[in-house]
């Protein structure tokens, strides 16, 4: 039986798609269910390295981040309570992939569920790539979501 799934979320559509699946596993399963934002201090950190960003628009930027990471899990958490599914959301910092295996650790997940990698480009990319370092480095099972059409038709249905 899996009694924890956990998903990651970035803020996008495609992370709702992704939310809305493993909402409809969770009921389906009868497992917890628990939500991460996290917030890539990583890339803060390189954007001020490079000098793109001063000390007080890197702080401004990260603060903006959280307040969007939490507008979104309150309209995910919305979403699971009208399926009466029982939800936990967090806003993380750090690097995303370190964040989410540790989390996913944490929690003893037993099932991971992410939204549909980005086409890389080169090799590069991939080696660089959070989803592909997440996809190496959780220990459970991990579902990768796509067909937005299907997944808002099951989820529709869900009573």
């Amino acid at each position: 039986m899996i009694e924890n799934i956990l998903v990651a979320v970035e803020g996008s559509l495609e992370s709702l798609m992704t939310a809305k699946y493993a909402i409809y596993l969770s009921k389906l399963l009868n497992s917890r269910l628990t939500v991460v934002y996290v917030v890539d201090e990583k890339t803060l950190k390189d954007l001020l390295k490079s000098r793109i960003f001063v000390e007080v628009e890197a702080m401004e930027y990260e603060r903006d981040l959280v307040e969007q990471g939490e507008t979104f899990l309150v309209r995910i958490k919305a979403l699971a309570e009208s399926k009466k599914v029982q939800v936990e959301t967090q806003v993380l910092r750090g690097v995303v992939n370190e964040e989410i295996t540790r989390k996913a650790g944490e929690l003893q997940a037993g099932l991971l569920v992410m939204g549909e990698p980005r086409h890389k480009l080169s090799r590069v990319d991939t080696y660089y790539d959070e989803g592909e370092k997440i996809l190496r480095g959780v220990h459970c099972p991990i579902v990768i979501v796509k067909n937005a059409e299907m997944i808002e038709k099951i989820f529709k249905e869900l009573k």
